[in-house]
């Protein structure tokens, strides 16, 4: 991203200011502060400064020191930096026959004088505010100011579609920040200043930013002044790399949000699970040649979805959201931050394994605050003294039993409490289940582990009188004529009622006779499909509640011809494969 130094100037006062001014202003900022980085957690601190030797060229000064180390020792080395960089560069220019000089050191503290034989700490002379001369250049010292480390923008941006920077900060709060956006030419560095003051705009404050259709073509502009509290510091500019595109149209979830355009009331909440296809899986060659050939090799990159993503999750006005196939930068860096803007709190549980994806929970902090979290392996589980009974019943297929171990399926818990009403709380399960279709036995054993992990929670809160409902969402990889659909809502499963075939060698699992103590159901009822690719089309997807539940409404599924249109999901317009579920319910 470009810096744009003259840019953020003409923001806080209102003029342009040329280049060189500009480079002045920065060099007189950064020779003028001693910027110290000391976080409380570290026994280190890091030193930062410009200094020029006898008129030669300011050079930057960094140096990391113990806080507790003697500042004599500190100053003994700024000597020897300082000789290193300035009289070495002396005899690279032809003067090695010039006798070497000795450097002096004269370095006072708010003006008393501070020798290299002091014992001092170097921590307790840098403090805040304090007034520093190094010979006779003088400097203010601010001590951790509030920084914007690093900004980055989307490498694709829309009209239509909200942008989220990363901004990483260091000793700043989000939240106290201080943002603009801004409209700028797209060839401001070609152009003159009184052009550049005629193309910029002021378009928000906000920290995210849907840009119209009046900034199709030009580029973006965002600023961050870093703050913390009554603290400022630098504000920071970058513009964006791509101009403001035209976006694709009416996004067929826009349709669906018709039915979620008003909040629900203090008596009910909306929940939504949604596989949102990770960037691992989806931004690959094999993905774009083989799996989703049909869609744009564009609409497949994660700058790109994540915009639809965001735009059609903030739609659906949930209250809970659940999440499947969440990589970990995606939820840290984008998903987290863009929702807590929004008035959500967020977990998120991490697959074991090498591909860094996992599961997400986010829930509205003006209706609910979140008790504790119970998430488990759902592998690891099944060695536990609690799933003894099921592991008995494993071990007679050792095929079954090695092939299970191997799995990374993990299962989220989150307990929920109301804050209209406290009495009520609400045990919220998030997974995503094994996907290959021969292996259905597979599935039935992590849901077989996923209800005994569950009800060991729910007991746990209803033995302290607790009155609490459970919510169980995910991608299931399970058709409605499934063992483990079966199993979920008949709260059992008996051998010989599905063929459970063992895939490489054909025998019939007839162990399994496992049950469960909820009466469940699926929320949103059973819509054709909800996922749909090339090569298969089902409903893997549910929102299973106990009876302590009504549900009050359903978003209804896209139209096929819509799903359809661009052959299948994802698409330009679907930024998964995978079809939301959203309903409403309240308690009985």
């Amino acid at each position: 991203m470009s810096l744009s130094i003259g840019r953020q100037l003409y923001l806080s006062t209102g003029l342009f200011i040329n280049r060189l001014t500009v480079l002045a202003i920065r060099r007189n900022m950064a020779s003028s502060v001693i910027t110290v980085q000391s976080a409380p957690e570290t026994n280190k601190m890091t030193v930062e400064f410009n200094y020029s030797h006898k008129g030669a060229n300011s050079k930057q000064f960094r140096m990391e020191r113990l806080k507790e180390e003697e500042i004599g020792q500190t100053l003994s080395r700024l000597k020897n930096s300082i000789a290193s960089k300035f009289l070495k560069r002396k005899r690279k220019k032809n003067e090695a026959e010039q006798e070497e000089e000795e450097v002096q050191l004269k370095f006072r503290v708010n003006g008393v004088e501070v020798d290299t034989e002091s014992k001092m700490c170097v921590s307790d002379v840098l403090k805040h505010g304090s007034e520093v001369c190094i010979n006779e250049q003088k400097y203010q010292v601010s001590v951790n100011p509030p920084t914007a480390v690093k900004i980055d923008l989307p490498k694709s941006i829309m009209s239509g579609f909200p942008v989220f920077p990363k901004v990483q900060l260091l000793f700043a709060n989000s939240t106290d920040c201080e943002y603009r956006w801004n409209r700028v030419h797209k060839n401001h560095h070609n152009i003159s200043l009184s052009e550049q003051k005629e193309a910029t705009k002021l378009l928000s404050n906000e920290l995210m930013y849907a840009p119209t259709n009046n900034d199709i073509d030009f580029k973006l502009e965002f600023t961050c002044v870093p703050k913390c509290g009554d603290r400022s510091g630098v504000p920071v500019s970058v513009i964006s790399k791509v101009e403001v595109e035209a976006g694709p149209g009416i996004c067929p979830f826009e349709t669906r949000h018709m039915y979620t355009a008003d909040p629900t009331d203090s008596s009910s909440f909306r929940v939504m699970t949604y596989n949102i296809l990770a960037d691992v899986f989806a931004d690959s060659e094999f993905t774009r040649t083989e799996l989703y050939p049909y869609c744009a090799p564009y609409a497949l990159s994660i700058d790109y979805r994540k915009q639809l993503l965001m735009k059609e999750i903030l739609g659906y006005n949930a209250d809970i959201i659940c999440l499947q196939e969440v990589d970990e930068k995606v939820f840290t860096k984008f998903l987290l931050p863009a929702l807590e803007l929004n008035g959500f709190s967020g977990v998120y549980k991490m697959k074991s394994g090498k591909v860094k994806e996992g599961e997400a929970l986010f829930y509205r902090t003006s209706k609910f605050k979140m008790i504790s979290e119970h998430n488990i392996d759902l592998t690891d589980t099944l060695e536990e003294d609690g799933c003894r009974d099921i592991k008995e019943k494993v071990v007679k297929y050792q095929d079954v039993y090695e092939f299970y171990k191997k799995r990374k399926n993990i299962l989220q818990v989150c307990v929920l409490e109301s804050l209209a009403d406290p009495q009520k709380k609400l045990c919220v399960a998030n997974t995503h289940l094994f996907f290959h279709r021969d292996y259905s036995y597979i599935r039935v054993l992590q849901g077989v582990v996923s209800m005994r992990h569950l009800e060991m929670v729910m007991n746990s809160y209803k033995e302290k009188g607790d009155s609490i409902s459970l919510v169980f969402c995910g991608d299931f990889n399970a058709s409605p004529e499934s063992a483990l659909h079966g199993f979920m809502t008949k709260s059992q499963i008996i051998p010989g009622e599905y063929k459970l075939r063992i895939k490489d060698t054909g025998e019939e699992v007839t162990s399994f006779d496992f049950t469960h103590g909820f009466n469940l159901s699926s929320a949103c009822g059973y819509p054709e499909y909800t996922n749909y690719v090339g090569a298969f089309q089902g409903h893997l997807d549910y929102v299973f509640v106990d009876q302590t539940l009504e549900v009050v409404s359903v978003v209804p599924a896209p139209d096929h011809e819509l799903v359809t249109q661009h052959r299948a999901l994802p698409s330009v317009v679907f930024p998964s494969d995978h079809i939301a579920q959203i309903c409403v319910m309240k308690w009985k």
